[in-house]
């Protein structure tokens, strides 16, 4: 079990003691109040100060590049042992540690795993809760294969994780966790491109 899911619980927990209370005013990231939420969360409007080529969601395709571009000394000479290295470090983590590492995970993937790691990086304020608790995965690989029918051209990722840690993450058994991932060609090397757990 990926700690995303951990949280997923945790989050849930936490919207249904919530459940029946009154309305709050919502607030921005500065903690102004925007309005009552009815449901309906109020519109976030960009910064005035953006740079001209941004404003409107644009960034130059040179910009873009760059910024999605993974360091040649992260690349790895094969698909194989680009998921090989993506998954040991998405399975072995411990929970003081998680922003920082969804950074890494980040920093070595491309396309939809980046940006997963980096959305989940920026918004890790759950990752408390399971510090609290000392929690921790330790996992090793099971297999990488090439898909086959429904998975045809992606690979995928068998690993065995054992989940520790205090409260109710004490004495968890140790379980096995299909994932579906893609990798991409760069110059250089491949990468993590895609990393989708099915259990």
């Amino acid at each position: 079990m990926s700690w995303r899911a951990l949280l997923c619980g945790v989050a849930a927990a936490g919207l249904l003691s919530g459940c029946g209370g009154t309305q709050r005013p919502a607030e921005t990231s500065l903690g102004r109040t925007v309005g009552a939420t009815r449901g309906v969360a109020a519109p976030t409007l960009a910064p005035v100060g953006d740079p001209l080529p941004e404003r409107g969601g644009t960034i130059s395709p040179s910009a873009q590049a760059a910024e999605q571009a993974v360091p040649r000394l992260d690349l790895s000479p094969t698909p194989r042992a680009a998921l090989r290295r993506y998954a040991l470090l998405y399975v072995n983590w411990r929970a003081a540690q998680l922003p920082a590492h969804e950074r890494e995970l980040a920093r070595i993937s491309a396309a939809a795993a980046r940006l997963e790691a980096a959305q989940v990086a920026a918004s890790a304020s759950g990752a408390s809760v399971l510090a609290a608790d000392h929690v921790a995965d330790a996992g090793s690989i099971v297999a990488i294969a090439p898909g086959e029918g429904a998975a045809a051209g992606q690979w995928v990722v068998v690993t065995r994780e054992q989940i520790t840690g205090t409260g109710p993450y004490a004495g968890l058994p140790d379980a096995l966790h299909v994932t579906l991932a893609q990798t991409l060609h760069e110059t250089g090397g491949w990468v993590v491109s895609a990393w989708t757990p099915q259990s």
